[in-house]
């Protein structure tokens, strides 16, 4: 032990010499920040983030516990609890996108249950106030008809009510913690069953019988002893419109067994027997529901008319009196088709009613109302659908507006320019006056919308599913204006800005190309997207479905530019009609999605109208089954600079940068490998190939990104079970095939480009993509990526490009995905579902919106923020610096001078 000590303690002596001589570079090192994010006090600077939940399907009040709320079920699948006071999101829950998470159940009571899924359901409890889970069990169905289960809860028990027409009403009970059935199902004879029948818990009623002599018929499914009742439905309905009656239950949680039949008369269950309601429905397009109010159950309804706009109205019904205290008719209130979703009146001192009331309307907004008809505040779901977005650049100032109208007017002598000037001049000094006295505009003003000197003020203009389209504020995410189009399908549309804001004195211009809702025909909306007021064609609505459009390159006298439509009869249409003589050398596609056949057209001015003529056609899946699962084009909003890059041996390898090309990813079965992923860069002019790549036992993913000569797509890999990333980059070689300055045309290029493409494995999975964008182009490239585990990642190209020299590392196999990469850091996004990207005027700065159940804005900065300075830079301290240059300057010259002329006379 002796001989081992003194052995370690000349070493432990030298370890502890050592660590002191470090001492001095430990401190060293400890100055260096090492970390890489953002600064505390630039969160939510320049990002912001709103979260949404979807269209409501299901909503009740919170009345157990203590912070009141309201607990919904929505069409995406989504379970959320909403603060009273605000509508803000206290808790939420997304689940599948597929049927496993739909929820066809929302029962709040001490504890939040629902029932999601599609055989087999799963069963859970959450607790209200977090939102935490508490219970889950799963339940499975042994029947094919499980599509028309309905649900109900009573006493703590699961009720599950399955019809098979034509024969019985299985019913099954569950305990609703355990899910332990009761005991055996019970099966009630029902033979008059059919798909005309409602659930108004715990009543199933139907229509049934002959045509002359049809019955209404209902059973209590939860009652012990099955009794049915039967009426003839003549006793409800005038004879002539029992063929066409309907059911349909009332909404909003209604408290009695009710239901309406055929269009206006409403009927009760009381005590196993049918009985008519004193009141009608005000309205057949009028939603309805039954509360307990301050004297008894009280019948509410609502609807929206073209004369007396929004009514709410409501009745005793016991007496049929109406309740005066609920009372609503106004026709500034824009709610379409008003439907309750859940109401909760309480009694007031007065032996009044004081109601809540949460209308769903049919834009996707859900409004949370008092009696007589104010919002408290409202939701504007449909913006967590939106399908196309467009950024719109605001228009400059009043005085900037004078001085470009200034020096743009040539005609007029020397004196009448002059007085332009002084009126200018002095327009200025009256503005400085108002902003040094603080009369400056409101910020949220449409007067205040001007652009700022680096043009990252913007308005984002939306499109959503509903209809509905937004002009959003991209620097605090305020809704500037909403317009609804209830005919308007957005699921294919189009955005295109035909005058932007910097041609004053005309007005912004932007037209949104989509479809009928009902027809499928050609539908085009033209608005001012600074107001949102229709201008010029306005609402138009063709006669016939439109294949293709675009926007003409050039402007016409009023630099507006125009449409150009082609139609499935291969018919052009232009808008205006004024522009026809400017289509020249014009050419359009048209890409079948389910068959992968592309055709060209060409488009010519004949001197009476625009023609079409095929000009080519492809089957980009050879003869077999084939499908278009992605497609990219080129932005219109880039512009391309640098014609090559530099390799290390000081040559340029010039791109093949070709305006007109467009990247189809196929997927297409094969014989051999059964699937397949072609990827082809098709010159949509000429119909030329550019080029292409395939991968074998693969499935493609509906993303593709196109910038430059550079795509971007994504499939996965059956055959190594990963996702993978594919590139692909096109060049001309190290001569340029055209001169400096020379126009890219696709009908005299017969080379064929030099094609670079490489995959690398992805370690994540991903629901969009897009490249950076910025106004000339100078800045590094990267690729942005939605994530499914909520993240945006941005990835520079030099991790993705294809071809690699010296001045490049080796080519990872696997992409790094670093934390700091991350553009939303801590705010997590839920179903992203598009990337939208949009230069500054900053040639550093890229302005990026995130769409899909969350809406998240940003800046990002490829190249870093090297033409602006950083928000810490110290004025005060370069200003005195400077000051102290200058004084120290003429100093020393002025003593210089005194030395240099006394020794002249010495």
């Amino acid at each position: 032990m002796g001989v081992l000590s003194s052995n370690l303690k000349p070493s432990f002596l030298g370890l502890l010499k050592f660590l002191n001589n470090m001492n001095w570079f430990i401190v060293f090192f400890s100055l260096i920040n090492i970390s890489v994010c953002i600064y505390e006090d630039q969160i939510g600077k320049f990002d912001w983030r709103q979260t949404y939940v979807g269209r409501i399907k299901f909503a009740q009040f919170d009345t157990v516990s203590t912070a009141k709320k309201i607990i919904v079920a929505t069409e995406e699948n989504v379970l959320a609890a909403l603060n009273l006071k605000t509508g803000q999101v206290v808790w939420r829950h997304v689940f599948e996108t597929a049927s496993t998470g739909n929820i066809q159940l929302l029962h709040v009571g001490e504890k939040v249950t629902t029932v999601t899924g599609s055989n087999p359901y799963l069963v859970r409890g959450w607790d209200s106030n977090t939102g935490v889970l508490i219970w889950e069990w799963s339940l499975t169905v042994q029947n094919d008809l499980t599509e028309y289960s309905q649900w109900w809860v009573q006493n703590n028990m699961l009720v599950h009510v399955l019809p098979v027409f034509g024969s019985h009403i299985e019913v099954t009970m569950y305990n609703l913690l355990t899910g332990n059935n009761r005991g055996a199902s019970s099966m009630l004879p029902a033979v008059w069953t059919n798909e005309r029948c409602i659930f108004t818990a715990p009543y199933y009623t139907c229509i049934s019988g002959p045509l002359e002599s049809q019955l209404l018929l209902s059973i209590d499914v939860t009652s012990n002893a099955v009794k049915i009742i039967s009426k003839p439905l003549a006793d409800y309905v005038d004879i002539q419109q029992t063929v066409s009656v309907n059911l349909r239950p009332l909404g909003g949680n209604s408290i009695t067994p009710s239901f309406v039949i055929g269009n206006d008369r409403i009927v009760f269950i009381r005590d196993n027997n049918f009985e008519k309601s004193k009141v009608q429905l005000g309205d057949k397009s009028a939603s309805a529901t039954v509360v307990d109010g301050a004297n008894g159950h009280i019948l509410v309804q609502t609807w929206m008319d073209d004369v007396t706009g929004f009514t709410l109205k409501a009745h005793s019904v016991s007496t049929g009196k109406e309740v005066t205290d609920i009372y609503c008719s106004d026709k500034t209130l824009n709610i379409p088709k008003p439907e309750l979703l859940a109401v909760m009146c309480t009694r007031t001192t007065r032996e009044q009613n004081a109601c809540r009331l949460l209308v769903n309307a049919a834009d996707d907004a859900v409004h949370l109302m008092q009696q007589g008809g104010r919002a408290l505040w409202s939701r504007e779901e449909a913006l967590s659908r939106a399908r196309a977005v467009e950024f719109v650049e605001l228009p400059v100032s009043d005085t900037d507006a004078a001085l470009e109208s200034e020096f743009g007017q040539k005609e007029g002598s020397v004196w009448s320019a002059f007085a332009r000037r002084l009126l200018t001049q002095y327009q200025q000094l009256q503005n400085l006056v108002r902003s040094l006295q603080g009369e400056s505009a409101v910020q949220n003003s449409s007067s205040s919308l001007v652009r700022d000197y680096f043009n990252l003020h913007r308005i984002i203009v939306i499109v959503t599913d509903a209809g509905k389209i937004f002009g959003i504020d991209n620097l605090s995410g305020a809704i500037l204006w909403r317009r609804y189009e209830a005919a308007l399908s957005a699921r294919a549309a189009s955005v295109f800005t035909r005058r932007s804001a910097r041609t004053p004195p005309h007005h912004a211009h932007l037209s949104v190309v989509a479809a009928h809702r009902e027809t499928g025909n050609g539908f085009i909306l033209s608005l001012n997207p600074i107001t949102g007021e229709l201008i010029d064609e306005g609402k138009l609505i063709l006669d016939v479905r439109l294949l293709q459009c675009m926007m003409l390159h050039v402007p016409d006298s009023e630099k507006l530019h125009a449409l150009v439509l082609l139609d499935e009869k291969e018919n052009v249409m232009v808008l205006p009609s004024s522009a026809a003589p400017l289509v020249e050398d014009v050419y359009m596609y048209v890409a079948e999605k389910d068959t992968a056949k592309v055709q060209g057209y060409s488009l010519r001015y004949d001197g009476k109208a625009v023609r079409a003529r095929r000009t080519w056609a492809a089957r980009l899946g050879g003869a077999g089954a084939a499908r278009v699962a992605a497609l990219a084009a080129r932005p219109r909003l880039e512009h391309v600079r640098a014609p090559g890059r530099a390799l290390p041996d000081r040559s340029v390898l010039y791109k093949y940068s070709n305006p007109n090309l467009v990247l189809f990813v196929v997927e297409r079965l094969d014989p051999l490998y059964k699937e397949e992923v072609v990827a082809v860069a098709l010159d949509v002019v000429s119909g030329t190939l550019a080029g292409a790549a395939a991968h074998r036992r693969a499935r493609a993913l509906p993303l593709a990104a196109h910038a430059d000569n550079c795509f971007v797509y994504l499939y996965r890999s059956e055959k190594h079970r990963r996702l993978e990333l594919a590139t692909m980059e096109l060049y001309e070689g190290k001569e340029r095939w055209l001169e400096p300055g020379v126009p890219f045309s696709s009908l005299e290029s017969n080379q064929v480009p030099i094609v670079e493409h490489q995959a690398f494995i992805l370690p994540a999975t991903p629901t969009a993509a897009a490249f950076t964008i910025t106004e000339r182009s100078l800045t590094d490239r990267h690729v942005l990526l939605g994530l499914s585990s909520g993240a945006v990642v941005e990835l520079p190209w030099g991790y993705l490009e294809s071809r690699r020299d010296e001045s490049l590392p080796a080519a990872a196999p696997e992409l790094p995905l670093p934390a700091d990469a991350t553009l939303n850091y801590n705010r997590t996004l839920r179903r992203v579902s598009g990337l939208h990207a949009a230069p500054a005027g900053l040639e550093s700065t890229s302005l990026v919106l995130v769409t899909g159940l969350d809406l998240f804005y940003t800046r990002v900065a490829p190249s870093k923020t090297f033409d602006l300075l950083k928000d810490d830079f110290d004025y005060y301290l370069i200003t005195i610096v400077l000051s102290a240059l200058i004084v120290a300057t003429y100093s020393t010259k002025y003593f210089a001078s005194r030395k240099m002329l006394k020794q002249a006379w010495k």
